[in-house]
């Protein structure tokens, strides 16, 4: 019993240093780049919300709208090394939230639901596993970000992997999105479930399957040619069947390295003239 309950609060210590080590990567980067943080309700959960200093500028009355930036991150650590859900399931080193420290638009990073330590209820591996990019977390994002932006201004939404996923399938719900940008996105869910032999998403929604996007949203979709885990040729056959979608190779880019920011690569118009016609899904 002794045994038992010492190899008890070993694990339990394993546990509180692992998030620990989580929270301080991500804390880290906050704290040096003067990010405001605040949590935020949508409408089934909450969601960590960070701004970078031009964002928090943006926030007083401005002559003219503002064209934001809002960062959507991959999919973290959804499952551990087993395939099994993890029990938490922040990324380590977020690499969009490391992009909008340079980022000098006003730009916000929306965090996704049960990431970020967020306290939340509502949260179980099922969020984050099968129902990863589900009706509940898509509406619930949406919400959140529509109570953080301030007025109507124009934005653009960036997501790498399993974040790129959730821009495309926010961009329709959302009347002032005017580009879409993913890096690396799995935008064809099913042939990357598929390829892989993972489990099938039951829960979640497949931007393969929905219509295509207005086509007064921009989009540039970038694939890392050397990327193993999400192929270019899913990338690419997703863009040719978008309105006004480019797609992008990046040399000596894979998964998560080799990437230059997004802005360098691209070209995305800042103005907008009127809204986007969009129906609500």
């Amino acid at each position: 019993m002794i045994k038992t309950a010492q190899s008890m609060l070993m694990i339990v210590a394993i546990l509180g240093l692992g998030l620990l080590t989580a929270c301080s990567s991500y804390q880290h980067i906050i704290d040096h780049q003067q990010f405001s943080n605040e949590v935020q309700d949508g409408v089934t959960f909450r969601h960590r919300i960070l701004m970078n200093p031009a964002a928090q500028q943006a926030n007083a009355p401005q002559p003219r709208p503002l064209h934001w930036h809002v960062y959507i991150e991959g999919d973290g650590r959804a499952v551990d090394a087993r395939g099994r859900p993890s029990l938490d399931p922040t990324p380590r080193t977020p690499m969009l939230l490391e992009m909008m420290s340079k980022d000098t638009s006003p730009a916000l990073y929306l965090g996704r639901p049960c990431y970020y330590h967020t306290q939340d209820p509502a949260c179980s591996p099922v969020s984050w596993t099968l129902a990863r990019y589900s009706e509940a977390t898509v509406a619930s994002m949406a919400s959140a970000l529509q109570r953080s932006l301030p007025g109507n201004n124009p934005i653009t939404l960036i997501g790498h992997s399993g974040g790129g996923t959730l821009a495309v399938l926010l961009a329709p719900r959302l009347p002032n999105v005017t580009g879409v940008v993913t890096l690396a996105g799995n935008l064809q869910v099913a042939e990357w479930v598929q390829h892989h032999g993972y489990s099938p998403l039951s829960l979640s929604l497949d931007p393969a399957t929905q219509p295509p996007l207005p086509e007064c949203i921009q989009q540039a979709h970038m694939a890392g040619a050397l990327d193993k885990e999400i192929l270019p040729r899913w990338i690419e056959a997703f863009s040719q069947a978008q309105p006004n979608a480019r797609y992008l190779s990046i040399e000596r880019a894979d998964h998560r390295s080799g990437w230059p920011f997004w802005w360098t690569l691209i070209n995305l118009d800042t103005t907008i003239d009127s809204m986007c016609d969009k129906v609500t899904r």
